[in-house]
């Protein structure tokens, strides 16, 4: 389990990275996901984050400015991941691999930054060992029989706006399946 909270981390610390960088006026820009704004993303992100950090910590108010609460609510999950033992119990969800979930929100934020940098017009770097592990990873969770289609898990991502999740977790589009990853085309 130690590779998958190493890949999850990691790919916390990259979008980190980016939603830090985003300026005031993309705020407002939408995204791949459709009818959704950069705003409207980092609310989901931080609500998801939020929602397994009060698995096993007390509440955290949100942040006004969602790019502001985002480090915070990130390392909040990561902690409760990393303290939970071989299952976890997510909300909606109920108890799961700690693993499986690990490896989904590891992809979930690689596609996410995706998202962010067609909003943002952005090219961010990914370290190919990064993407060559989310690769097999988002094909298994994305599989029949998955935790992730064999559970009645909502279809529906909340958001400020309550807005359906505009896709399934999958490789973004810039990226090419190879046999030991994913490579940008």
């Amino acid at each position: 389990m130690t590779d998958l909270l190493d890949l999850d981390a990691t790919a916390l610390a990259l979008i980190g990275h980016d939603v830090a960088l985003i300026p005031d006026a993309a705020l407002a820009d939408p995204t791949p996901c459709e009818g959704w704004t950069v705003a409207d993303l980092l609310h989901h992100m931080n609500e998801r984050h939020e929602a397994i950090a009060r698995t096993a910590l007390p509440p955290l108010e949100p942040a006004g400015d969602p790019r502001d609460g985002f480090a915070l609510t990130a390392a909040r999950c990561l902690a409760v991941l990393e303290r939970a033992g071989e299952t976890v119990t997510m909300p909606r969800l109920g108890p799961l691999s700690t693993a499986w979930v690990l490896g989904i929100h590891a992809v979930d934020m690689l596609v996410h930054r995706w998202d962010l940098a067609r909003a943002l017009r952005t090219t961010p770097a990914t370290p190919s060992r990064i993407t060559e592990a989310a690769l097999p990873l988002a094909r298994a969770n994305t599989a029949p029989g998955s935790p992730s289609t064999a559970r009645t898990a909502p279809t529906a991502h909340p958001s400020p706006k309550t807005r359906p999740a505009p896709r399934s977790t999958t490789s973004p589009p810039s990226w090419a399946a190879t046999r030991t990853g994913l490579r940008r085309r």
